[in-house]
């Protein structure tokens, strides 16, 4: 590049200062437009790189930014410092190739004893991976090359297709979230169900038919829309295969996003993600989780605990945690199963396992169990202190809290101190009037226990037994 240096404007930059508008490289007029050496013009992996940088590596002069300097350069050397480092990586790829090749050709395996032969091929230029095929003299060069064909076709089929990741940056129109393209946007918004970004332009329209309106319309491509959910292919084949793959008896798809399951399990599961999430916070609503994650990142980021309190094995699944609320009684859990056992267990009344001797029914098999010892007597938990048989773990707990005094369950109100949770509670309802009384039908009474309902219904209201059901 031959360019003529105008030395008028180099002194008059000098003395008077007024050189703002110059190439810090040619002086030539940057009026047009400039780049200046702070300004990114490449990235090295994911590591930005400044034209101050570019040119120190290719020229090997330090470029300082200094007052009686040009703080940038024209697009013309800019261009010229772009083009001159990539040939730089070019021919370091280059001798890295090469040296791959030598590497390979060195240590092929030794050819086995005459008249057997072996050949050595290369298959991929990228990575110049090395085929050989041994006891090839039987065969001639034609079937020697359909054979090599056959094994590179075969390594090609196998290797799953990358979706095109190129595209313009976009942001995601719920949460705000940055992509490097709308491949990536799409990632994001694939549990969404109703949400998809264009690859050509990375606009957001509703999948299906508005999506379809907008490739027709504006890009000129012509896309067929899945008559049953809301995905689009580039032809009819491709909607039969889909239709046959997905649409099938005994298949589970998605009505939303199109997803298809082998199970009615993992179809359940599937269908929670485009469940509508709320903001605890400020409210917002979700039906995307990956949005819903990410503004409550920013919302309130101190509600997700940090990573340095788990240990390294589970720090790769920490959530935000959730409260799920019942809505009969407004009692919290941590977890959707939790809350879900809450009300088949309390207010649905489910009760699955009987005891084969009384009939009694209980919530889980661990209940059963400890019920099963009345009609059993079979004591195996032993007092360490006094050496006393009790017939559950808790129950050996309970009776060890007696001997060393020990009463963690303290009541809010009067500061008193129990063994169990459940004589906290019984003595709330008794003493401070708190909590769920059992009321008798008959009379304005409430007990705490159901046996102390019973006896009353019995001395108090004795002939109505048969009338009145007992709702428990």
């Amino acid at each position: 590049m031959t360019r003529q240096v105008d030395v008028k404007a180099l002194v008059s930059h000098i003395v008077r200062g007024d050189g703002v508008d110059r190439c810090r490289i040619c002086m030539g007029d940057t009026s047009e437009g400039q780049v200046h050496l702070e300004d990114t013009v490449m990235m090295d992996g994911d590591k930005p790189v400044t034209l101050a940088e570019l040119l120190e590596v290719i020229t090997g002069v330090e470029m300082k930014e200094e007052s009686l300097i040009p703080e940038g350069a024209c697009v013309a050397c800019a261009s010229t410092a772009l083009a001159a480092q990539e040939f730089r990586l070019f021919v370091r790829n280059s001798q890295k190739t090469w040296l791959k090749a030598i590497h390979s050709l060195a240590i092929l395996p030794n050819s086995a004893a005459p008249p057997v032969k072996s050949m050595c091929a290369f298959v991929k230029p990228s990575d110049l991976t090395v085929q050989t095929f041994k006891d090839y003299a039987q065969s001639d060069a034609k079937s020697f090359l359909n054979k090599l064909r056959t094994r590179v076709s075969k390594k090609i089929i196998d290797r799953k297709p990358r979706g095109a990741r190129s595209g313009p940056p976009c942001n995601c129109p719920d949460c705000g979230k940055s992509f490097l393209s709308p491949y990536f946007l799409n990632m994001h918004l694939k549990n969404s169900g109703d949400k998809e970004a264009c690859q050509i332009c990375s606009s957001v329209y509703m999948r299906g038919k508005e999506m379809k309106d907008h490739l027709a319309s504006v890009h000129d491509e012509v896309a067929t829309l899945c008559p049953k959910c809301p995905m689009l292919f580039s032809g009819e084949v491709q909607l039969k295969k889909h239709l046959k793959r997905a649409h099938k008896a005994g298949v589970y798809t998605c009505s939303d996003c199109g997803r298809t399951f082998p199970r009615q399990a993992s179809f359940d599961t599937h269908l929670q993600m485009h469940a509508v999430r709320t903001c605890r916070a400020c409210g917002m609503q979700f039906t995307n989780r990956g949005c819903y994650r990410e503004h409550r990142s920013r919302c309130e980021p101190e509600a997700k605990p940090s990573a340095q309190s788990y240990p390294r094995n589970r720090r790769s699944n920490i959530r935000d945690p959730a409260q799920f609320t019942c809505d009969h009684c407004g009692k919290t859990y941590t977890s959707r199963p939790q809350l879900k056992n809450h009300i088949l267990w309390i207010h649905m009344n489910v009760r699955p396992h009987q005891c084969q001797w009384c009939g009694k029914r209980f919530y889980t098999p661990a209940r059963l169990a400890e019920h099963t010892v009345v009609h059993t007597r079979v004591r195996n938990f032993e007092c360490d202190i006094c050496g006393a048989k009790l017939v559950s773990k808790m129950a050996a707990v309970y009776h060890r809290r007696r001997h060393t005094g020990e009463r963690p369950y303290e009541c809010e109100d009067c500061g008193e101190k129990f063994i169990s949770a459940s004589r906290r509670s019984e003595h709330a309802k008794r003493r401070h009037n708190k909590g769920y009384r059992l009321p008798c039908l008959s009379c304005p009474a409430s007990f705490v226990r159901k046996h102390e309902l019973k006896k009353h219904m019995e001395k108090a209201h004795r002939g109505q037994e048969n009338a009145i059901t007992l709702q428990w």
